[in-house]
């Protein structure tokens, strides 16, 4: 079974990714923000990080970039954001993202999508 770390700061978008994911068999662990999901993250490093990008405190690009500067390079952090505007995916991506994922998410295609990152692992 895999264990995905969901980390972003609105509580709704916590609570239905996770029963989403949990009820397709994922072990799920929330964080409500980018220095508690970081924290989690070096306690014990999950399969897959879906990061939100804007978080009071650090963001989910900075928790990345302080993830990656921890080492956890092999660690897929995949961006998981309202944020759509032209040009946003490609350059979250050259950011170092394994993957987008935009909110708000499609309850019948979202565990297919999050199961196609941890393929590429």
């Amino acid at each position: 079974m895999s264990r995905i770390l969901i980390v972003d700061d609105n509580a709704l978008n916590l609570e239905l990714a996770r029963d989403i994911l949990e009820l397709d068999g994922f072990e799920v662990e929330t964080a409500s923000a980018g220095d508690e999901g970081v924290a989690m993250v070096r306690r014990n490093p999950p399969d897959l990080v879906l990061m939100d990008l804007r978080m009071p405190g650090i963001s989910g690009l900075e928790a990345l970039a302080i993830l990656r500067k921890d080492g956890f390079d092999d660690l897929p952090v995949v961006v998981l954001t309202a944020s759509v505007m032209k040009g946003e995916k490609e350059r979250l991506l050259d950011m170092g993202f394994n993957g987008f994922l935009q909110k708000p998410i499609d309850a019948a295609s979202f565990s297919d999508e999050v199961s196609s990152f941890l393929r590429k692992r």
